[in-house]
């Protein structure tokens, strides 16, 4: 590999909205050669594994388009069944009317009588975030709409398909201070016990597993188990001579734009970032099931405040990340503001580079 023509790459969260990476990815393929180091988060994380085990836009795209996103679509009647869809449902009837603020007031709500049996968690999460953290938790393990299994199963044989299997397999990336076992590909996720971000799979060693050992669709299920979508994954951890749960999330909840999983001080560093308007107006069922997730999402990072400079900000319009039943049209408009983004992008770093105006 050329490292110093090499392109790292950062990818964001955004769930569905992902699909806008491979038009991105396309029209980066004309202008990069050589991929160095790869990091993502959810989405980001699904996509970037995919172009690090060696898939080309074309490819990619095939795939989407023969995936029936159909099977993951989210029951949003389910949510107003809830614990916390109830308590909306409440606040609706009310005051005809839920802001932002609402939703964020019942997240950190202290007492949920309703999830007594899920208290035993509480005692477990730590941090600033502890009752935010362990009410996802609560919510998801009471009713969550899918396990995960399904889009492990799928990932898993894509990887197979190229040869990968456990993250040795993406040994080979650019050493650098944050990467120092030199990666080709890395992920977060957020030990919700801890209310940590950690990074996969150097961070996999706290639970006592070898980070080359870990397998890689394992890491993207954690980094894409969305709270009250997918069920959390478990990681079992020796503490004080008991073995402990910790319940691992979706990176994108603490921070869904993970720049720092790259070394700022490499050239060549390009960030893609999904960006779009989740439903505002909460008067059906799923439009609730949306904002209850669009607020529970990046809480860790001041907005805007990223160490790179090159970054493709993806217009994604109305589309919702939890839209799985998306529309050929849809897709089809996702993929090509992934192309227009990176457009522009390279034309404002080709006028910067020679000093255009």
């Amino acid at each position: 590999m050329d490292v110093n023509n090499a392109l790292n790459l950062v990818l964001s969260g955004g769930g569905i909205k992902g699909i806008a990476f491979v038009g991105a990815y396309e029209e980066l393929e004309k202008r990069y050669r050589y991929f160095g180091n790869i990091a993502g988060v959810s989405a980001g994380a699904m996509i970037g594994a995919l172009i690090g085990a060696g898939y080309t836009s074309r490819e990619l795209i095939r795939i989407l388009r023969e995936f029936d996103f159909s099977i993951l679509k989210i029951r949003g009647g389910d949510c107003l069944n809830s614990s916390i869809g109830l308590r909306i449902r409440k606040l609706m009837e009310e005051r005809n009317t839920v802001s932002d603020s609402d939703i964020e007031a019942l997240l950190y709500m202290q007492d949920y009588p309703e999830l007594q049996n899920m208290k035993r968690y509480k005692e477990d999460f730590k941090g600033i975030r502890g009752n935010f953290l362990s009410n996802l938790i609560a919510f998801s393990q009471e009713n969550a709409f899918l396990d995960g299994e399904l889009l492990e199963r799928w990932i898993r044989q894509l990887l197979a398909n190229k040869g990968v299997y456990t993250f040795s397999d993406f040994r080979g990336g650019i050493p650098d201070k944050v990467n120092p076992r030199g990666y080709k590909v890395r992920m977060t996720a957020v030990d919700a016990n801890t209310g940590k971000v950690i990074v996969l799979p150097d961070d996999i060693a706290l639970y006592n597993i070898d980070p080359d050992k870990f397998e890689v669709a394992r890491a993207v299920r954690m980094s894409t188990s969305v709270p009250f979508v997918f069920r959390p994954c478990v990681l079992m951890k020796k503490e004080n001579y008991y073995m402990k749960q910790h319940f691992i999330i979706d990176g994108g909840v603490l921070d869904n734009f993970p720049v720092w999983l790259i070394d700022s001080a490499q050239s060549n560093i390009i960030g893609l970032k999904l960006e779009g308007k989740e439903p505002k107006e909460l008067q059906q069922a799923e439009s609730i099931l949306k904002k209850l997730l669009s607020s529970s999402h990046d809480t860790g990072v001041p907005k805007n405040s990223y160490n790179i400079d090159n970054i493709a900000h993806i217009n994604t319009g109305s589309i919702s990340f939890l839209d799985f039943d998306i529309s050929p049209e849809n897709m089809q408009f996702l993929y090509q503001q992934g192309k227009i983004a990176v457009q522009k992008l390279l034309i404002n770093m080709h006028k910067k580079n020679w000093g255009w105006r």
